[in-house]
């Protein structure tokens, strides 16, 4: 039986064997989200190391609903290795590898060019 590399992490025990999964979605805030308002919409990117993509899904779902965001569209969801992760992205890969998950939310105001809030 092969050893299992394991440390602690701020997440819980992470394995370096784990797979990491990467999404990018579109996400509008909640009435309830602080910045209700003043935001119109946001990209999150998300790496998550999970056994499966369900279950990194589910984690980056639940994080995203948790911070007052609606889900509106799924741009990326797959596997992302250190050899597939482009370098501006690496510094998030690599932190996700110690804590097992890393979230990036980059917001735009209402009224951007690509907010639809109040398209007819």
């Amino acid at each position: 039986m092969a050893a299992v590399a394991e440390f602690t992490s701020l997440g819980g025990v992470t394995r370096f064997d784990m797979p990491m999964f990467h999404f990018r979605f579109e996400a509008r805030p909640k009435r309830t989200h602080p910045k209700f308002g003043e935001y119109g919409g946001a990209t999150v990117c998300c790496w998550i190391q999970r056994e499966t993509q369900a279950d990194a899904a589910a984690v980056a779902r639940g994080w995203i609903g948790d911070e007052d965001w609606d889900i509106t569209a799924t741009e990326h969801a797959d596997l992302i290795t250190r050899e597939t992760q482009l370098p501006g992205g690496m510094q998030y890969f690599e932190q996700a590898e110690i804590d097992g998950e890393v979230f990036v939310v980059v917001t735009s105001p209402v009224g951007a060019p690509d907010d639809d809030t109040n398209a007819a």
